[in-house]
């Protein structure tokens, strides 16, 4: 594999065949080099110096050819520290629920991820609201206990397996508490819930039941659509969350993984009520207009 020239945008990796484009945002004056992992290891293949004179402002760049996408993790090294993607699609390294970390600085890692999802016919549903019957769930605790009678308990396959039951109680919308990938071991208690910091963009591992959870969360949504339920999902960003990055955050499980719509409360601002309700409508009409012309 070799490094040749990037692009600014997008944030995070973005493959495309054997060329994978790598975008964070660094500090000026901070060192930052991008680590290459082979699958499932916690010991750098490969390293690549992100210099700041080849950056725009904020911004370091590069691409790396000849790399097999779905064969590698990556990691930021900015100075001295090993850093995660905030922009991660896909997280390595938290597959088991409630299991703390070691001391291993490198044993959470990015995955690159490629999009080859088939989503034949789905749309999202967009029922009027005043026909909506809605059921909040949290998607581990929804079948974790063997009352649930699901064969994959506690992931997003067993909500698959409880669509009939949901169905029976008329329901045609399920609200998802935090599926985004967050540290339920960060604290002295386990944040069984998932509000507070995480990596928004990727769905939470350990609900999978398969170690997929991208394609997993897309198997879910697909199937309630197919079943007339709208798929709408809790984001409530921590404080320190731009509205860019929010804002895209949002329009990326709209585009990526054809949600519904979202509850956002966030400490986004101190009027955060407006300012999230500026941004899903904003997230909305592009979404929309994007997945009419696709």
């Amino acid at each position: 594999m070799r490094k040749t020239e990037g692009s600014p945008l997008p944030f995070g990796a973005a493959a495309k065949e054997r060329k994978v484009n790598f975008s964070v945002q660094v500090p000026m004056g901070k060192t930052c080099e991008l680590l290459l992992y082979r699958e499932g290891n916690t010991k750098p293949e490969v390293c690549f110096d992100m210099p700041e004179e080849e950056g725009i402002g904020e911004v370091r760049f590069l691409s790396v050819e000849e790399i097999d996408p779905e064969k590698y993790e990556y990691n930021f090294l900015i100075d001295g520290k090993v850093c995660t993607d905030p922009y991660a699609k896909e997280i390595a390294g938290r597959e088991v629920f409630g299991k703390r970390q070691n001391d291993d600085k490198h044993g959470v890692r990015a995955k690159i991820q490629v999009s080859d999802y088939d989503w034949g016919e789905d749309r999202p549903i967009r029922h009027p609201w005043n026909e909506v019957v809605s059921y909040s769930i949290h998607v581990r605790g929804f079948t974790k206990h063997s009352s649930s009678k699901v064969l994959h308990r506690g992931t997003y396959q067993g909500v698959i397996e409880k669509i009939p039951y949901l169905k029976e109680l008329g329901v045609n919308q399920i609200q998802c508490m935090p599926i985004y990938e967050f540290d339920e071991c960060a604290k002295t208690k386990i944040n069984y819930w998932g509000y507070g910091p995480a990596f928004y963009f990727a769905p939470k591992e350990a609900y999978s039941s398969d170690g997929c959870a991208v394609r997993e969360l897309k198997d879910m949504v697909k199937a309630c659509h197919k079943a007339d339920i709208e798929v709408v999902l809790e984001m409530p960003f921590a404080a320190g969350i731009s509205e860019q990055e929010a804002a895209e955050c949002l329009r990326f499980y709209m585009m990526e993984y054809h949600v519904d719509g979202f509850v956002e409360e966030s400490s986004l601002s101190a009027s955060s009520t407006p300012l999230s309700k500026s941004i899903f409508a904003d997230c909305s009409a592009v979404s929309a207009s994007e997945m009419a012309s696709s």
